[in-house]
C-alpha cells in the first residue's frame, strides 16, 4: 500500500505543514512545507511543494497514491476541503482518512520506534480537542488510548504562557529552555499549575480569554499572571534580566516536575514497558533528560519528528496499518529532499561563485574545521524535524567560549543565552558524557559532560553542565561519521559544534540556493557542499 500522511491546514493556529509517504510499511520521504516556500512555521497552509518533494524522493507519481490519512478527525469537512485543494492542484484525489491529532502523535512516537510494545504519550498544546494522550501499544494490536488530557489542561499552554510573558514569540519555547539555567527556580507558579496525584491541575484564569486570542502571535498572558509574578509582560526589545531568567528557571522546574508526576503514575500502572513519547512538549530535551534520569521505563524513544512537523509521518504509519502492512521503524532521520553534484554544479556556476571539486568532503571539512574555520555543510537528503543532523549543519571546533559567542554574533545573529549541540561519533560518546542511554542520535535529552568546565568543550557546554547531544552511527549518516573521526585525528577531539544551517528566523536551508544565500548572507568561512568546496572572494 502506498500511503500519504499529511498535515497542515486552512486556519492561521495550524503550523509545521508536512507530507509523508509510506510505501509497504517503510517511510520513504519526509518533508516540510516551509523548507520549500522560506515562511518559518508553515502557518495555516497545506504542503503543496512538501507532496511534490514526496514524489520526487520516492520516484513515483500522484496517481499511485492509493490512500491519504490526515489529522483533523474533530474538524467539520476538513477532509472535503483538502480533497479539494488536491484536486485542484494534482487532479484528482485517492480516498481520504481522518484520525485524531493525538493518535497521530501517538503513531509516530510509536511506531518509529525499535519496540514491539510500549506505553505511549503524547503532550502538545492541544490538536483536535485534546492536549495529550497516553496509549498502550503494540505492533500486532495497534494503539489503546487509555487516557486524554484536556485542552483545558494543557502543559504545553502553560509553557508557552511562560514564553510569552518572557517576551518571547509563538514558537519560542525553545528558547525559555535555553535560558532557564542562566536563573533560579525561585517564582512560585504553583498557582498556574500544581502538582496532582496523577499529574497537574492548571488554572486558566491566567490565560487572556477577553478579548479571545485569534493568532498564535498574540500574547496571551492575563493580568492576573502579572499581578502573581509583580513584574509586567517583558517586551522583546528589553533586556533579560535576573528576574526573567529566575522565571524561565521556576518554569522549566515545574514543567519537568508536573511531567515526572505523570511519568510515575504512568510507570506505576503499566510497569514494564518502554516509553514512546512525542507532541510539542516532548521537544524540551531539559526535561527529557530529567524524565530519563528518573528510571521509570525500561527505555525512552522520542522521534526526531516529535511535534507537529511529524504528525504526516503518524497519519502515514495509521494507514499502513490499517491497511494491514507493517510499519518499519525509522533506521535515520535524513528523508527530506536531496540534490546530485550536477544540480549543485549547475547552481553554483549561475551565481558565479569561487569554488572548485573536492574528492573527501567529510576530510576536507574535517580539516577545516580544525584549523579554525566555521562552515556550513550541506550534504545528501535534508534531515526531518527541528534540528540539524550533519546534513545540512553549521559546524565549527567545540572548544572556547569565544567560538559560540563568534557563533550567535557573526553568522546566527541571536541570543546570547542560546546554546549549542555537539556531535560525537556513537562510539566514544561516554568519554565526554554521562549517557542515560545508548545512543541520542536525534538531540532529545541533555547529557551533562563528564568535564564541565573543560575548555576543549567550551563551546557546546551549556552554563549547567550539560549539552544536547548529537551521537553518530557509522550507519546512520557515514559521510557525518567519517567527518568527526577526521577532527578527532586532527585536533585530538572527536566532538564538533553542529547547529543548523540557518539564520534566525529562518527555516533549515533545503535547496543549494537556500545554502548560497546564506552562507553569502552571513560569516561563515567556508561551505562544503556536495563534492564541492565554496569560499568568499576577498
Amino acid at each position: 500500500m502506498i500511503v500519504l500522511g499529511l498535515h497542515g491546514g486552512v486556519t492561521i493556529r495550524q503550523h509545521e505543514a508536512s507530507a509523508c509517504l509510506v510505501i509497504d510499511g517503510r517511510v520513504v520521504a519526509l518533508c516540510e512545507e516551509e523548507r520549500y516556500t522560506r515562511q518559518k512555521g508553515a502557518y495555516g497552509v497545506l504542503p503543496f511543494h512538501a507532496i511534490k518533494a514526496c514524489l520526487k524522493q520516492a520516484g513515483i507519481a500522484w496517481e499511485e497514491i492509493e490512500r491519504i490519512v490526515t489529522p483533523g478527525s474533530t474538524y467539520a469537512r476538513f477532509d472535503d476541503i483538502v480533497r479539494a485543494y488536491l484536486v485542484h492542484n494534482f487532479g484528482s484525489c485517492p480516498p481520504i482518512e481522518r484520525v485524531h491529532h493525538q493518535t497521530a502523535h501517538l503513531a509516530t512516537a510509536f511506531y518509529a520506534s525499535p519496540h514491539e510494545r510500549a506505553v505511549c504519550l503524547s503532550l502538545d498544546a492541544t490538536g483536535d480537542g485534546t492536549a495529550g494522550c497516553i496509549a498502550l501499544a503494540d505492533r500486532n494490536y495497534g494503539l489503546q488510548i487509555v487516557r486524554e488530557i484536556p485542552t483545558t489542561q494543557s502543559i504545553g499552554f502553560f509553557y508557552t504562557l511562560m514564553t510569552h510573558y518572557l517576551g518571547f514569540s509563538d514558537g519560542d519555547e525553545y528558547k525559555v529552555m535555553g535560558l532557564a539555567p542562566y536563573g533560579r527556580p525561585t517564582v512560585d507558579l504553583s498557582p498556574v499549575l500544581r502538582l496532582q496525584e496523577e499529574g497537574w491541575a492548571l488554572d486558566r484564569r491566567y490565560f487572556r480569554t477577553d478579548p479571545p486570542v485569534q493568532s498564535p502571535f498574540e500574547p496571551i498572558c492575563h493580568n492576573d499572571l502579572v499581578n502573581l509574578l509583580g513584574q509586567p509582560v517583558r517586551r522583546p526589545d528589553n533586556p533579560v534580566l535576573p528576574f526573567h531568567k529566575d522565571v524561565a528557571a521556576s518554569a522549566q522546574r515545574t514543567l519537568e516536575n508536573a511531567i515526572l508526576r505523570l511519568a510515575e503514575w504512568i510507570a506505576s500502572t503499566y510497569p514494564g514497558l518502554p516509553l514512546c513519547y512525542a507532541g510539542g512538549v516532548a521537544l524540551n530535551c531539559a526535561a527529557n533528560a530529567k524524565l530519563a534520569a528518573a528510571d521509570l521505563f525500561s527505555d525512552i524513544y522520542v522521534p526526531p519528528v516529535a511535534s507537529d512537523r511529524g504528525l504526516s509521518l503518524g497519519c502515514a504509519y495509521l494507514g499502513a496499518a490499517a491497511a494491514g502492512d507493517c510499519p518499519q521503524p525509522l533506521a535515520h532521520a535524513y528523508l527530506g529532499s536531496g540534490y546530485d553534484d550536477e544540480t549543485i554544479e549547475g547552481e553554483l556556476a549561475a551565481n558565479g561563485c569561487s569554488y572548485r571539486r573536492i574528492d573527501d568532503p567529510a576530510a576536507v571539512a574535517a580539516d577545516l574545521i580544525a584549523d579554525g574555520a566555521i562552515i556550513g555543510f550541506f550534504q545528501g537528503r535534508s534531515e526531518a524535524g527541528a534540528r540539524a543532523l550533519g546534513n545540512r549543519s553549521i559546524l565549527a571546533r567545540p572548544g572556547g567560549i569565544e567560538v559560540k559567542h563568534l557563533v550567535n554574533q557573526r553568522i546566527k545573529f541571536r541570543e546570547e543565552f542560546r546554546p549549542f549541540a555537539p556531535a560525537i561519533q556513537s562510539e566514544r560518546a561516554t568519554e565526554h558524557f554521562r549517557m542515560a542511554q545508548p545512543e541520542s542520535p536525534y538531540m532529545c535529552f541533555t547529557t551533562p559532560a563528564v568535564t564541565p568546565s573543560d575548555d576543549a568543550l567550551g563551546a557546546v557546554v551549556h552554563v549547567d553542565g550539560t549539552s544536547r547531544l548529537q551521537t553518530v552511527a557509522p550507519d546512520a549518516n557515514p559521510l557525518f561519521h567519517r567527518l568527526l573521526g577526521r577532527h578527532a585525528e586532527r585536533s585530538g577531539t572527536p566532538v564538533v559544534l553542529n547547529t543548523s544551517f540557518n539564520l534566525k528566523g529562518q527555516p533549515i536551508v533545503e535547496t543549494p540556493r537556500d545554502a548560497l544565500m546564506t552562507f553569502y548572507g552571513c560569516g561563515l568561512d567556508q561551505l562544503v557542499i556536495g563534492n564541492w568546496l565554496v569560499g568568499k572572494l576577498r
